[in-house]
């Protein structure tokens, strides 16, 4: 009977607000990854065109994980600063 009174004490709020805090997190960590996941496409493609029109000019963008993670944070923007740092000499990858 003790056991049954120390279940029922504890507030059914605490369960409310950490089941509404779980699900806001969730909603958050999917809204970011799908716009990383976006953006990661959207840039890599940029430099698949890039290297390919460039490759008659001799620009080669390589594919790695620097440059995925900056095309993935800025997007299309990311792959025209890479695009112009390998212009300027600035090599970051």
């Amino acid at each position: 009977m003790a056991a049954e009174a120390a279940v029922l004490a504890t507030p059914s709020w605490i369960f409310l607000a950490g089941g509404i805090a779980l699900v806001v997190l969730a909603v958050a960590v999917v809204f970011i990854l799908k716009n990383f996941l976006a953006n990661s496409v959207l840039g890599i493609a940029a430099l698949l065109v890039i290297n390919y029109f460039g490759a008659a000019s001799g620009v080669n963008i390589p594919l790695n994980l620097l440059t995925v993670v900056v095309c993935g944070i800025l997007g299309l923007a990311g792959a025209g600063l890479i695009l112009l740092l390998y212009f300027f000499g600035i090599k970051i990858y």
